[in-house]
């Protein structure tokens, strides 16, 4: 595994951990109320039941307690294409040294591809969690990792901020 690669890894894997323990903190903050189970009550199911939550728990979780990969990745590299119509010639290409060259009679466009990190389905304690396409009963891109963090992080922050008005003030 390249490095890249990697850091990508362990930031998908820092950000499930992290989102996880905001719940955690919340638990052991307002825990010890009598109200808290009630509280709770309607949030807890909503972490299994909702597709988007539920990926993101069991993400930690097969994270924390298997070896299964939890998230994946599409390599860079360059597409080649016509820059007008459908086809295009190339008369002769080399690649040395990260430099392209390209002779063509035509005009050509090439698109520069970035690495992109992808999510996969989690497995934990023999239940498998599906890339998320739903979350609060609207759809969400699959292949926006950040978007799909980004939901999770404000649902948790909007429990914490209605916990504190309900148990606090």
């Amino acid at each position: 595994m390249n490095s890249r690669k990697a850091g990508k890894l362990e930031s998908w894997k820092a950000f499930l951990g992290r989102l996880e323990r905001v719940w955690t903190k919340g638990v052991n903050r307002f825990g010890k109320s009598p109200r808290w189970t009630g509280w709770q009550g309607k949030f807890e199911p909503l972490r299994r039941s909702d597709p988007l939550l539920s990926y993101l728990v069991n993400g930690r979780g097969a994270d924390e307690h298997t070896v299964n990969e939890i998230v994946g990745g599409e390599p860079s590299g360059i597409g080649i294409n016509a820059a007008e119509g459908s086809s295009h010639y190339i008369e002769h290409m080399t690649i040395n040294d990260g430099n392209i060259y390209i002779k063509s009679p035509q005009k050509i466009k090439v698109d520069f591809l970035h690495s992109r990190t992808t999510l996969i389905p989690v497995v934990n304690r023999s239940r498998t969690d599906l890339v998320p396409t739903a979350h609060l009963g609207k759809p969400v891109d699959p292949r926006n990792v950040i978007a799909i963090a980004e939901a999770g992080m404000q649902l948790y922050e909007r429990l914490l901020s209605e916990a504190d008005k309900f148990f606090v003030h």
